[in-house]
Parts: C-alpha cells; structure tokens; sequence
C-alpha cells in the first residue's frame, strides 16, 4: 500500500536566525514521501535568501513570498489552500521537530480514526519541550494522551478552552506548531480565523471542538520549542485575542454571569 502524501507547513517572518534549523528538521523527518510548503509572509530580514538558498537544493519544498504582512493565520491559510497533501502538520519558523514526529503523529491520528472516530474529524498534538532564554526548560503536555481509549472531544473541549471546566484526560495545550489533521479538516473549517493574529490557534480548536472533533494526543514532546518574546508574543497582544475567543463563542457559554468571570479572570491572568 503507498504511503499517503503529508504536507508540512511552515510560515516564516523575520526568521533568518533559525529557519534554517525549522526547515533542517522538516527535512530529516523520516516519514515519506513529503512536500513542504514555506510561506515567507513578508520578512524584512534575510529569511527569504535563507529559505531560497535551501529550497534550490530540494525538490520537496514549495515556497510562497508574500509582498505585505498578512499574519500568521493567513499564511498558515495559503498552506491549507496549496497542500496537495492528504494531511497536513504544521512547523514554527523558530522550533525544531524531532526526525520521528511526523510519523509518530499520523500513526497515532491513522489508529485513533479507525478505533474511535468514525466519522468525527480528529486533529493529533503532541507535546512540546520549551527552552527559555535563561536555559531553563519544562514540557508543555497536550490533552488526550491515554491510547487506547476515547480522546476528548466536541463541546465539552471548547467549553474548557473557553472557560476552565473539567474533562477526562483534557487538559495541555493545543498549539498549531504540533498539529497535525486532515488537510479535508481544515478545509472544512475553513482553515484559520485571519482575525486573530494571535490565539489563533485556540480559536481553531474551539471551532473543531464545536464540529465534534477529537483530540488525540501524544506525550512524548516531539517538538522543541526556543522560547522568545517579540511584540505579537506580548502579554498585552495574547490577552486581546483571549478576549476575543471569549466573544466570539459567547453562544456557547451557558449564562452572562460564567461570561464575565471568563473576561474578569482573563483581564488578572494578564495583568
């Protein structure tokens, strides 16, 4: 049986530090066969020269140059558009992805499909190890860990993300930078919210949560995160979007009073 094709999707802004140890590691991955497709969104910097510099060697990467800035969630769009992938898993400009990731993450989402999903749409994360700037690191965990058993999944994933409630084996993050879903998935929900130019990302899943996805997950941290903090990154900028999430599925929250205390707590988290 041939193995399905697997788009790895990579955006990259002001990136010349580090793309070339992101696309390194798409590269070394050992699933085959692959195309990866970079969206260099507009850098001022050198990116480009790096990206066009690797990508003369390697038949399997597509590059896009983007003219204007149109943010994360645009670009991360334009990949959806042009996978000819049938899944699609997503790289940062600045991570590193272990050379088993992809193939550990389709496996997981292949089994987790024919043992619980059915018909449901399933996106798979894994965790990530973060290094900070000071050397010190921790692992982020994803939800949905336990195999063998069914992942979190439909209202009860947006109703934590959005407010805080308890679920089984449903807590950790759900970050693009380790997804990995069917790129027919994506293009179902009509990819990311342009909108968000931060929290994107937490606004997919509720959207997929809301469809009745499942979340499926690996801990093992498949991809190492360095640790930076640039203006779209701030505090100020992450809680805007937070705000925003919370609004834009306010439908979901069952009464006004959880809403404002949603807001109320966002507005401490980030004080």
């Amino acid at each position: 049986m041939t193995n399905p094709l697997v788009t790895i999707g990579l955006t990259a802004f002001d990136a010349e530090d580090t793309i070339e140890r992101a696309l390194t590691s798409a590269l070394a991955q050992t699933w085959r066969p692959i195309e990866i497709i970079v969206v260099d969104d507009a850098s001022k910097d050198k990116t480009r020269s790096v990206i066009d510099a690797i990508a003369a060697r390697y038949d399997t990467i597509r590059v896009v140059s983007n003219t204007a800035n149109s943010g994360v969630a645009s670009a991360r769009n334009q990949i959806i558009n042009c996978a000819k992938g049938e899944f699609l898993v997503f790289f940062d400009d600045d991570d590193v992805s272990r050379p088993n990731r992809v193939e550990r993450q389709l496996n997981r989402l292949i089994a987790y499909e024919r043992d619980f999903a059915r018909t449901a749409p399933v996106a798979c994360h894994t965790a990530r190890e973060q290094i900070y700037p000071d050397g010190s690191r921790r692992i982020e965990q994803t939800q949905g860990t336990r195999e063998g058993r069914e992942a979190p999944s439909g209202l009860a994933v947006a109703r934590r993300i959005l407010v805080g409630t308890s679920g089984r084996d449903g807590y950790g993050s759900s970050a693009t930078c380790s997804q990995m879903a069917r790129v027919d998935v994506y293009r179902m929900l009509g990819g990311f919210d342009p909108a968000f130019r931060r929290s994107g990302d937490t606004e997919f899943c509720v959207r997929l949560a809301r469809a009745g996805g499942h979340f499926p997950g690996i801990a093992e941290p498949l991809v190492i995160q360095t640790m930076t903090r640039t203006v779209d990154k701030s505090l100020g900028g992450e809680k805007q979007y937070v705000l925003a999430i919370l609004e834009k599925h306010r439908d979901l929250i069952e009464n006004e009073e959880l809403y404002r205390f949603s807001c109320e707590w966002t507005e401490l988290k980030f004080r």
